[in-house]
């Protein structure tokens, strides 16, 4: 029998018999238990805790929540010793494989615009693609990589908190059903304490979104900086502070160009004829700009520059301090500062 397996049953077997519910509690346990061992759903029992007597459920929710703490425990554990192994099970090897892709990276991003456009669909979003993952892994990818006790585990691990938290909805307890988030909340801070993403650039990340907090920067326009600030962190360069003025005066360019029937970096708008007008009308100042149209996603708009070659050197110019993007409908402008 496999350990994770083991240590469940044994976890249920540990627990005296607690009310006149038992022999239904227990049938229900050893069903839900062979199911595990079969690795088979559980939809039909999280359904049918409905039908259960309210005596029933509490006798069941006294055996999950003694035994829910040492699965969760035992397997965020074993996920957290397995994710500082790093996706290819060596952190000497994770570094020596991010540097060949930032190499890769920069070696197109010198390149003349001509040859570029082909190579940053060829070369740089794979390497892109792939450091996304070395550096910032979600729980299941690293999960994909971990061995198949620890894939046990959390196949255990989750069907667990589904069914705690199902019979906790059921009997309409107190107790907080939140298994499921928490366990899933606690596999994401495990899986971003074993990326490489740099610490001061994760700190700029968490003041731009207090920044766009207190400025009331729409949600798509902080989205498509934060999905900026992450590709720039990929490669190795900077993360950029949130320019609530840069935003301002981005999103007005989008709204002229949008209401003007225009699409250029020089507008016809009286005292915004330029990106540095239109940032010192807002009180800033500007070092680039990127126009997009086409979608209401910021990502899109991201993507579009990405693989523009011009736009990419504006995004990913090592001299930039600053971002801020404005969105007016399908229309997008990105401004940069020094």
């Amino acid at each position: 029998m496999n350990s994770y397996r083991s240590l469940l049953i044994a976890a249920f077997l540990a627990i005296p018999p607690t009310s006149n519910g038992q022999v239904v509690v227990n049938e229900l346990l050893a069903t839900f238990q062979s199911r595990l061992e079969k690795n088979e759903e559980i939809d039909d029992l999280c359904d049918s805790l409905e039908e259960f007597e309210s005596a029933d459920l509490k006798a069941l929710i006294a055996q999950l929540e003694k035994t829910w703490p040492r699965v969760r425990d035992g397997y965020l554990t074993a996920f957290a010793s397995a994710a500082k192994k790093g996706s290819t099970g060596s952190r000497n090897n994770d570094q020596k494989r991010i540097r060949e892709l930032r190499g890769e990276f920069m070696r197109v991003y010198a390149m003349a615009e001509g040859p570029m456009k082909e190579a940053l669909k060829k070369t740089s979003k794979p390497a892109v693609d792939e450091l996304r993952k070395l550096l910032a892994p979600t729980p299941d990818e690293l999960l994909a990589m971990a061995p198949p006790t620890l894939k046990g585990q959390c196949e255990a691990a989750r069907k667990l908190a589904r069914f705690r938290d199902e019979a906790l909805k059921a009997d309409i307890s107190i107790i907080s059903a939140d298994a499921e988030e928490t366990l899933a909340a606690a596999e994401e801070k495990i899986a971003a304490d074993a990326g490489g993403l740099p610490r001061e650039g994760l700190k700029i990340l968490e003041k731009n979104r207090k920044i766009a907090e207190k400025d009331e920067i729409p949600a798509e326009e902080a989205r498509g900086i934060e999905h900026c600030n992450l590709l720039r962190m990929y490669v190795g360069l900077n993360a950029l502070l949130l320019d609530p003025k840069l935003c301002e005066a981005a999103r007005g360019h989008s709204k002229d160009m949008a209401d003007e029937g225009f699409f250029a970096h020089e507008s016809p708008v009286p005292g915004k004829k330029t990106p540095w007008d239109r940032a010192a009308k807002a009180g800033t100042t500007a070092s680039g700009e990127n126009i997009y149209m086409g979608s209401t996603d910021s990502h899109a708009a991201n993507m579009g520059w990405f693989y523009s070659p011009g736009h990419h050197k504006n995004m990913f110019g090592a001299g930039q301090r600053r971002i801020g993007l404005g969105q007016f409908g399908r229309h997008w402008t990105q401004l940069f500062g020094g």
